[in-house]
């Protein structure tokens, strides 16, 4: 059976805690970045729609939990009146808003037939379609003609062995093979108190807050002498390795940050993770924890914290019959 895979021995969770090298993290956020500035500042030298911009590194690589399957998701926040308003002014028109879905859909499936042409005939289309006049954009001109047009500038900045395609929150690019990690680019507007997040699918902004997430994170592993973070980053690999993907990282950080500090003492991290786990189990996870973004509210109740709860169960089933 696949549950097989998980035999909790001290070697299995040692090997699990390890950190992949945050000076190899760095370098390809960096590497990453460049690539989205390059883009950016070409659209910036055509034409007035963007005032600046700014990058911040989300989720487990942020947080120094990331493991073998993780991606590089990034806060791409740009200071542009026309496509912040451009929203407001769409959201008073159903009509406008019903047709940009029926345009999206449309031009997902035109990329996905583009990313199966053949290498020639790709690049040919690809540097046709870069040539974009920024400098006559209109006043219907939005974030979702951004983002398409976006792609298309920022495209020739990547090798063939790297694809791009427009998802609802932004971009995704799958650059592992050129650059060793995948990419999420979120698209934001940071008010100064929260970040907004444009979901093109809803033609509005989700509104992000993130509270007290990372104080907490810190506090908590400074209480626990830094097992907190290797034992969050054990669970990442552990899911990911059964389940496929790395799970929400507020959830995961949450469920742990709810454990009394006493149980990340132990004689090894095996001991450690075992403790924890079963007063997971106990206390019903799903049901008495509160969120580390805020103590006031129900980790089931922070929509930053959504997972999948079907995969989770079945996860804690693997771990309860391996303990």
């Amino acid at each position: 059976m696949k549950s097989k895979i998980f035999k909790i021995d001290s070697q299995y969770i040692d090997e699990f805690a390890k950190p992949i090298n945050p000076n190899f993290v760095n370098e390809v956020f960096l590497q990453m970045t460049q690539k989205l500035s390059d883009a950016l500042d070409e659209i910036k030298n055509k034409s007035t729609l963007i005032n600046s911009y700014s990058f911040k590194l989300v989720n487990e690589c942020s947080m120094g939990t990331e493991v073998q399957s993780s991606t590089l998701d990034i806060f791409l926040n740009i200071k542009s009146p026309q496509l912040e308003f451009s929203v407001i002014d769409v959201k008073k028109n159903f009509f406008k808003k019903f047709f940009n879905r029926i345009k999206l859909a449309i031009y997902q499936i035109k990329m996905e037939r583009l990313s199966k042409k053949k290498k020639n005939k790709k690049t040919k289309k690809e540097s046709k379609d870069s040539q974009i006049d920024f400098a006559n954009i209109n006043k219907n001109y939005d974030l979702v003609k951004f983002k398409r047009d976006f792609i298309k500038i920022l495209v020739k900045y990547f090798t063939e062995k790297t694809t791009l395609y427009e998802n609802y929150y932004g971009l995704s690019i799958l650059s592992k093979e050129e650059l060793g990690l995948n990419a999420n680019i979120y698209i934001i507007m940071d008010n100064g108190k929260n970040y907004k997040i444009f979901n093109s699918n809803s033609y509005k902004y989700t509104i992000v807050d993130f509270g007290q997430r990372f104080s907490n994170f810190e506090i908590k592993n400074y209480e626990t002498n830094y097992m907190y973070q290797k034992i969050v980053r054990i669970f990442n690999s552990m899911f990911a390795n059964y389940i496929g993907y790395v799970p929400n990282q507020i959830f995961v950080e949450s469920m742990f940050y709810n454990c009394p500090t006493n149980l990340f003492n132990g004689e090894t991290l095996k001991d450690c993770f075992l403790k924890i786990i079963n007063f997971i189990n106990i206390k019903l996870y799903l049901q008495n924890f509160t969120s580390i973004t805020n103590e006031k509210i129900n980790i089931s109740k922070d929509i930053l914290a959504k997972i999948n709860y079907y995969d989770f169960n079945k996860f804690f089933k693997i771990l309860q019959e391996a303990l």
